[in-house]
Parts: C-alpha cells; sequence; structure tokens
C-alpha cells in the first residue's frame, strides 16, 4: 500500500506542513499527469519529484545539467535514508554496462544524469531495462533558446518520451518567461502539462542599482561592521580571488569560491560559511546553486550580469527565510551604449570559431576525419602562446564546441599537483611529532584526503598555503625534501584542460553548423543583453515591476522599496 505524502514528508524530511503548492503538484503528478513547476529559488522544488520518487514502485531520473546540484542532492537523500545514485562520466561500454547494473539491482529511488547522456544511443536503450515510474527535469529552461543558459543537448530528452511513453514527466524551472514555458512544453514532448507556477516575486528582497566610481570601497563601507552572510558575485575566477585580497585588507571576513577549486576545498569553504566562520563568499555566478543558506542578507553584484535570468537567480539566494534583505548592483557610470559594446565585444564570430578550432586541432595532432572517441590532456598557457590567443576567449570557445556536442572540456587549476603517502602510517605520525613545516604538510594530507596511502591525490599549493599559514614556495621545497626521503610520491604537470572529443574531424561540416547555431544564439544574446541593461539604466521604473513583467506579470502598484526614483527618490551616485 503506498503511504501518503504527508506521512512520508514527516518521516524522511521532518516536516509537518508543504510549502505553497507543492502538495498540489505531487498530486497532479501522482496521477500519472505531465507537470511544470516553475517555484523560485529556494521554493522547494526538489521535493516535488523525490517525494512522488520514494511513493512509487521503480527509480525516478532525474536530468540536471549542474553536476554538483546532483551530488549534493545524493548525499541529502542518502543522509534521509533515501537510495540515490548519479552517473559517472566515462563513454566506454564497460563502464555504462557497470553502472546500470548498479541502477537494476541496487534498489535506488533516485537515478541523476546529465542530458548529454542521451546523446549516447548505448545509454539510451539501456533505459529500457531500467523500471521508471517517473522522469524529472531540473533548470528545465535549458531546453529553450530563449532560456538562461540554453543546452542542445535537453532537446534530446524527447527521446525518452518515445522509449517511456506513460511516464510522467515533470520539468522545473526557477526563471522561465512564458516564452520558455511553451519551449519547454513542446521541446520536452510533454503532453498537455498543467502550469504550477508561484509568483516571481521577493517581496522581502529590495533590488538596488547603485553608480559608484569605487565598488570596493562602497562594499568595505557598506559590511564593515555587518555580522550576517553575504554573496559578492565576480565576472570570473581571477577577479574573485582579487577582490577577496582587497576585501581581506581592509579587514572583512571573506573567502572565494569557483570552479577551478579542488572538491576538498570547495567542501572547506563553502562549511565555513555555512556556519558563518567566514561571513563573506565572493564567487562566480554558480555558487549558491542548490546551497539552502536561508539567512543571506545582502548580494551584490560587481559586473552586470548577461541576462535578468541570471540576475534574478542569483539575487534569489537572497533572504530564504523571507527577512528583509538586499539585492545591489553596482554599476560604473558609463552610459548605456559603452556597456552594450562591452558585451558585444565578446560575441563569438565564425571567423574565430574557425580559427580556434583548427589550430587545437592541429595543436592535438587530429587527422581530418578521427579523433571521435578519444582523449587529450592540454596545456592551456602553451596553446595560448604557441597561436597567440587570449585565455579568457579560448574558454568562451571552448564552451560553445561542448554545448554544441563536439567534445567536451574540463578546465583544471593552471598547474596540477599529485601526492601519494609512500611512507607506512606509523612513520607519518611520527613526522607530524616533529611540528616543523613538513610535518603540519603531512598532517594536512593525512586529513584532507581519504585514501592518500592506497593512492595519488591532486592538491593546490596555493590553497594549502592559505590554510596552514606556510608559504607557497616553502611547501613546494618540503613536497621536493620528502619526496627525495621516500616519505611521498609526487608528480606536478601543467595540463590543465581534458578533452573527450565527441564527433570525427569534420572542419567544414563542424563550422558551418556551430556557425549557424551561433549567430542565431548571438542575436537572443543580444535581446536579453538590452532588456538587462534597460533594467539598470531605467531610473524610474520599479526595479521589482520591471522583473515581474519580464517574467509575464504586471503590476501597476509600485514596491516602494527600490532605488528607482518612483519608489524611493533619486539613484544614488556615490
Amino acid at each position: 500500500m503506498m503511504e501518503n505524502s504527508i506521512d512520508l514528508l514527516k518521516k524522511y524530511w521532518r516536516k509537518d506542513l508543504f510549502r505553497p503548492m507543492q502538495k498540489e503538484v505531487i498530486d497532479h503528478y501522482n496521477r500519472g499527469h505531465d507537470t511544470i513547476v516553475l517555484l523560485p529559488t529556494g521554493g522547494g522544488k526538489s521535493l516535488c519529484y523525490q517525494l512522488p520518487a520514494v511513493m512509487k514502485k521503480g527509480a525516478t531520473l532525474v536530468i540536471c545539467p549542474i553536476i554538483s546540484i546532483m551530488q549534493d542532492q545524493i548525499i541529502e537523500l542518502g543522509k534521509k535514508g533515501i537510495k540515490a545514485m548519479f552517473f559517472e562520466s566515462g563513454y566506454d561500454k564497460n563502464s555504462i554496462n557497470r553502472q546500470f547494473d548498479n541502477a537494476r539491482y541496487g534498489n535506488y529511488k533516485l537515478i541523476y544524469f546529465s542530458p548529454e547522456r542521451l546523446l549516447d544511443k548505448i545509454f539510451l536503450n539501456q533505459l529500457k531495462t531500467l523500471e521508471i515510474s517517473g522522469i524529472a527535469i531540473d533548470e528545465a529552461h535549458c531546453v529553450s533558446e530563449w532560456g538562461n543558459d540554453f543546452r542542445p543537448a535537453f532537446k534530446t530528452i524527447k527521446k525518452i518520451k518515445k522509449i517511456l511513453p506513460e511516464v510522467p514527466i515533470m520539468a522545473l524551472s526557477a526563471s522561465a518567461t512564458p516564452k520558455v514555458i511553451m519551449d519547454m512544453t513542446s521541446d520536452l514532448g510533454m503532453k498537455d502539462p498543467k502550469v504550477f507556477k508561484s509568483s516571481f516575486e521577493r517581496k522581502n528582497i529590495k533590488y538596488q542599482v547603485i553608480f559608484t566610481e569605487n565598488k570596493i570601497e562602497l562594499i568595505v563601507n557598506t559590511l564593515h561592521d555587518y555580522k550576517e552572510s553575504c554573496i559578492i558575485y565576480c565576472k570570473t575566477r581571477i577577479e574573485t580571488e582579487k577582490t577577496t585580497i582587497k576585501l581581506k585588507k581592509a579587514g572583512l571576513s571573506c573567502d572565494y569560491f569557483h570552479g577551478g577549486l579542488d572538491k576538498v576545498m570547495k567542501k572547506q569553504k563553502l562549511e565555513s560559511w555555512k556556519r558563518e566562520q567566514t561571513l563573506i563568499m565572493v564567487a562566480t555566478s554558480a555558487f549558491g546553486m542548490g546551497i539552502d543558506k536561508g539567512n543571506v542578507r545582502k548580494v551584490f553584484h560587481l559586473t552586470i550580469p548577461e541576462s535578468l535570468e541570471s540576475y534574478y537567480q542569483e539575487t534569489g539566494r537572497a533572504g530564504r527565510d523571507g527577512k528583509p534583505s538586499s539585492a545591489m548592483l553596482l554599476v560604473k557610470p558609463q552610459n548605456k551604449t559603452n556597456h552594450y559594446n562591452k558585451f558585444i565585444k565578446y560575441l563569438p564570430v565564425k571567423k574565430e570559431l574557425k580559427t580556434y578550432f583548427k589550430n587545437l586541432c592541429n595543436y592535438l595532432h587530429i587527422p581530418y576525419g578521427e579523433g571521435q572517441g578519444m582523449y587529450f590532456n592540454l596545456n592551456l598557457k602553451d596553446f595560448c602562446e604557441t597561436y597567440q590567443f587570449q585565455e579568457k576567449k579560448i574558454l568562451k570557445y571552448f564552451e560553445i564546441f561542448d554545448r554544441e556536442g563536439i567534445f567536451e572540456f574540463q578546465h583544471f587549476n593552471k598547474s596540477m599537483t599529485f601526492v601519494k603517502l609512500s611512507c607506512s602510517h606509523n612513520d607519518a605520525i611520527e613526522i607530524i611529532k616533529r611540528n616543523d613545516s613538513g610535518a603540519k604538510l603531512i598532517q594536512f594530507l593525512m586529513r584532507n584526503f581519504e585514501g592518500i596511502f592506497t593512492s595519488e591525490k591532486k592538491i593546490n599549493l596555493k590553497q594549502i598555503s592559505d590554510i596552514i599559514g606556510v608559504k607557497e614556495g616553502k611547501i613546494d621545497e618540503q613536497l621536493k625534501l620528502l619526496k627525495n626521503q621516500k616519505i611521498i610520491e609526487l608528480v606536478s604537470t601543467n595540463t590543465d584542460v581534458k578533452i573527450y572529443w565527441k564527433k570525427p574531424r569534420e572542419d567544414d561540416f563542424i563550422l558551418n553548423m556551430v556557425s549557424k547555431k551561433q549567430k542565431a544564439y548571438n542575436k537572443l544574446k543580444k535581446v536579453k543583453i538590452k532588456k538587462m541593461l534597460d533594467f539598470t539604466f531605467d531610473l524610474t521604473k520599479c526595479k521589482r515591476n520591471f522583473i515581474l513583467s519580464y517574467f509575464g506579470e504586471e503590476r501597476k502598484e509600485k514596491c516602494k522599496n527600490c532605488s528607482a526614483e518612483s519608489c524611493i527618490g533619486s539613484s544614488e551616485t556615490l
């Protein structure tokens, strides 16, 4: 007999009441109907498919484009006693078969994977062998070219509906315009879905656009005596690190977070921020996804986001507990055209697509018609120096080829060091007793890298330096000394990009296809950029109403709480 939803909510989630709309969504979906769920960031979207998965026989497939969200959800489900698994990367047949055996016989209730998996025919055919009760699509706006972070692989999700025609689909998003909702319905193969949509209004957030010549000074003055959690969003990894250094010098409690950090460092930094040992997190845009921290009081943007969807999602990480919070967009007082031109300058063009692709193939020695299924290691700095390319621009173009399914790439820290402890556990304890720099290093490695006595672990010298208080150069010396003493095995490499090539090299076919799609994508990007700049530079229209109108909600009354002249007077210039 199927347990009812409220009993399961109490049993696994330790809650007595559903949040608004959750119960209605679950009941509709459990009746076998396709469902679209639009709830704000922090509104409890994941429960809408996780709880039905527990109620039903078989497993629910969860398709999500963000690996960290999938991993975090699996960990949290495990703590609740709910079995969930994630299809790890790997394209060889044995790896896929092994993971499907695990899915078939492991009694899992939720099975997570990225949409790119569906490009693999072997993977798609294996899905037929599983007992599937539901399909959930997180960040479903990615299926639409009008959506934020369009991912072409989302369009392959339709194939699942052909394999499993009777299984209901739930598509979830925190930021979808009316046009995107239409695309979600058609491009995901949904049948007459009911749309559950809460208002996009965040009543407790004060939206402020502040024009200032000195953004760091403004932040320092605002947060100097502030004792609550904040997020500061920067555009690039290096900006997060530089901003953190400046804020620390001013006496603020802060740290940085970006995709270049290894798992251990990410976990440490995140835990420190969650526990409020660190108050301010300076981060790139991905930070905050799937993180349940209710008391973030202020979210700053040091650069103008590329779309209102991004801005809405990132500011939505403030005030999840419903208490008054602020979203502060800091802008240099240049004219609107200058800002627009800066955005347009970095949009990809066909000539550069061709140049970067051909030189990459030549650098990796990929013959015409070859490459499919091969892995490559790339020293990004050497590649850029060889052809006089800019690293930042190259990574943008790599993202395009990744998005269009030509190859997958991973960008690591610029230098990689791998360490394994080759001494015995007892010998390592004796070294720690010396209490010198080498002892601190060995102690750090033992505490933070599980299995370091049996396998190599990737470490980051700068991050270790920050934590144990020993200069990076000294750590490097100690590692070499410990290697000479046969205490550790040490391997250093400058390979910082790994590439998995998915299509045979066919220059004309690939470049024409990618260029055509990118041209259309650029056109949409310009529309989004203009809308974001309208929001930023319109000093009179209520900021809340501007956001709501963009997402299809019209309001006549003003919020009387934002930085618009019509709400609280003139926009501030510092």
